[in-house]
């Protein structure tokens, strides 16, 4: 008697051990409270004590204790208004633009205390969809366009002023834009790149790359990725070798496990589709790890890539074969200068997941 009750907890003992080392890919976030319930579609991490993230109702949230507790900074006046692209350079100074009207830029150098304007475009149609900077001094947003024609703005002295970065104006085709969801359809690398993904459009998605900052533009076709009114590119991240990696689908097909992913062959120059299983759905922010992280439960060993959207998490070693990650549901993804991972979304979720 007394054995075989040695020998169950011997067994228990296993189990308990088991468990704890194949955790499930739901344990892999740690979500934190928020206070809020808004939709958080504007994220920028510092590190993993320090975060900024923005959403609806003119929400706008700062972390100094890795989600612990946050501090609610508000702009006044925009307590209706969407607050969908963001860049941080610190836990005090950092920078928002509005998503809609009015359409504006707000820069803080007091942990959101105060604010000032330093952009503003009164036009009806202006509407800022990305925010991204090269560096502590050059930044480059781009919005919906303005009479069919694009709106890009570069700043060269830490977002103090906004000007066009276009020699002439560039036209897009009837129905295209970018899409606000996770402000990361904008991407930007040194020395001068900008690359904008597409939709709204009928037929294939379309990213505009730029080699000069904005003067000039190319278009590149990629194919796998449907474009339409609810459907494009929503997210591009890039890799240390110089691939690119595009995510989206249609926003109104959240399960649809078709045209949701392209990778870019930076030898040759094309797009091209997946030759393992793809993400489980639409989604909405991509990612690249510098440092991969390894997922034990997938038995598949290092990790460099991971996106996310509304019915959860998937990863990829190679961006070539995905497998599901979390069933949490997230709108933006963003990985922190020390590797920790953050991430937010609908009524006001955000995970954390610390190396």
């Amino acid at each position: 008697m007394c054995a075989d009750r040695r020998l169950v907890w011997i067994w228990m003992f296993i189990a308990w051990m088991s468990a704890g080392q194949a955790s499930t890919g739901q344990e892999f976030w740690k979500l934190v409270p928020t206070g809020t319930n808004a939709s958080l579609r504007g994220l920028c991490a510092i590190d993993q004590k320090t975060a900024w993230t923005c959403g609806s109702q003119g929400t706008l949230l700062g972390t100094i204790d890795g989600g612990q507790t946050w501090t609610q900074r508000g702009i006044e006046g925009l307590e209706s208004t969407e607050l969908r692209s963001i860049h941080a350079w610190s836990a005090d100074e950092l920078i928002v633009a509005t998503a809609g009207s009015p359409c504006r830029i707000y820069l803080s150098k007091d942990a959101g205390r105060t604010w000032k304007i330093v952009y503003e475009n009164e036009h009806p149609q202006a509407f800022i969809d990305g925010m991204k900077f090269w560096d502590d001094n050059r930044g480059f947003v781009f919005g919906d366009p303005i009479d069919e024609k694009l709106m890009a703005l570069r700043s060269d002295d830490r977002g103090q002023h906004w000007l066009s970065s276009a020699q002439q104006d560039y036209r897009l085709r009837p129905g295209e834009a970018g899409f606000a969801a996770s402000n990361s359809s904008l991407m930007v690398f040194e020395p001068e790149s900008v690359w904008i993904g597409l939709g709204g459009a009928s037929g294939a998605a379309q990213v505009l790359i730029s080699d000069d900052g904005g003067l000039n533009w190319i278009r590149s076709d990629v194919e796998s990725i449907p474009s339409g009114k609810s459907s494009g590119i929503f997210s591009l991240a890039r890799g240390a070798q110089g691939q690119v990696v595009a995510v989206g689908g249609d926003y109104m097909q959240a399960d649809g496990k078709t045209g949701n992913v392209a990778l870019y062959d930076s030898v040759g120059g094309v797009w091209q589709g997946l030759k393992g299983k793809g993400p489980g759905g639409f989604r909405s922010s991509v990612i690249y790890l510098s440092e991969p992280i390894r997922i034990e439960q997938s038995a598949r060993g290092l990790v460099h890539w991971v996106c996310a959207g509304p019915n959860g998490c998937d990863a990829s070693a190679d961006a070539q074969d995905w497998f599901a990650l979390s069933d949490e549901s997230f709108h933006v993804l963003a990985v922190a200068s020390d590797g920790s991972l953050w991430a937010c979304g609908a009524k006001g979720r955000v995970g954390l997941h610390v190396r």
